[in-house]
């Protein structure tokens, strides 16, 4: 079974499959595998990140200045790149030589939801063969009920408006947007129902266990959720609040969090306050994007 990651999609790394060595040093500039997850409930934790490639969206921003900012990833979503396919047990494989030290995996994007076969046989591999904590970074759209048994903590990113891509945003950039995804993007970007059987999973499954043979079993993480919702004008606060949070249920104000627009400090200048301000005023969480603090818009961190 192979999955389609990036370029370089397993990182950042120290040695490969094999347990050799890799002639680079990790993008990080450390001479050790791991980096630090930038966002949500779990900022500050060591991490290992498996980014997929392909998403069903394309993200395009616009702050209430009219700045536009597209997905922080556009080499796995808008504009592709050269991508690999990897054997699932290559990537188990890979992983056991580079976590050591490191006990969580995030698999990002694009949006690893649309290969959902591939998806479950990692997620699966990494928890039976290691035990790791795993989190799936997802837009919400696409729900894998086999997938949830496997998975730690869901960080549902769903979509708001100001997302929406549309000619008028493309006009000043040099890429387009074919019209296909500025009308799928508009049609297909929220999708309550997902959202709350993903959380329901976490609701019905709460702490699960492993099996010991010399003794009691072994409780592992519990599952949880969040609701990352990028921010970019001050009036995405009322559609979080009326198109989203009015029609789900068992969500505690924890478990909202608001993150800046932006994939690199300068821009995260011009939203971070407000984001900010957002989260005080309604009493959700706030989350910074200590990756670009710590590297910018570096890739491969």
């Amino acid at each position: 079974m192979k999955i389609t990651l990036v370029k370089n999609g397993i990182f950042p790394i120290t040695k490969d499959k094999s347990g050799n060595s890799l002639k680079e040093e990790p993008a990080t500039g450390f001479p050790f595998p791991g980096t630090i997850q930038g966002e949500g409930k779990l900022a500050g934790i060591p991490v290992l990140f498996i980014r997929a490639s392909g998403c069903n969206l394309r993200c395009t921003w616009e702050t209430d200045s009219g700045e536009i900012s597209l997905c922080d990833t556009p080499y796995a979503s808008h504009y592709p790149e050269e991508n690999e396919e990897w054997e699932i047990n290559d990537i188990v494989k890979t992983i056991r030589f580079n976590t050591e030290k490191i006990k969580h995996i995030v698999i990002s994007g694009g949006e690893p939801t649309i290969q959902p076969i591939a998806l479950l046989q990692l997620v699966r591999q990494l928890k039976q063969k290691q035990a790791l904590h795993i989190t799936l970074e997802t837009n919400g759209i696409i729900y894998i009920p086999e997938v949830t048994y496997w998975v730690d903590l869901f960080s549902i990113s769903p979509k708001l408006s100001s997302s929406e891509p549309t000619a008028a945003k493309f006009k000043n950039l040099k890429h387009q947007v074919d019209k296909e995804h500025i009308r799928d993007h508009k049609k297909f970007r929220r999708n309550i129902d997902t959202i709350q059987k993903y959380i329901n999973a976490c609701m019905n499954m709460g702490s699960y266990y492993a099996d010991k043979p010399d003794g009691p079993p072994t409780r592992l993480f519990s599952k949880d959720f969040q609701l990352k919702f990028v921010i970019s004008k001050k009036s995405d606060i009322d559609e979080i609040k009326n198109d989203f949070l009015s029609h789900l249920s068992f969500v505690e104000p924890e478990d909202i969090i608001l993150m800046p627009v932006g994939s690199n400090r300068n821009f995260l200048n011009n939203t971070t306050l407000l984001t900010a301000n957002l989260a005080i005023q309604n009493g959700w969480r706030f989350t910074p994007r200590l990756h670009i603090d710590l590297f910018n818009d570096k890739r491969g961190v």
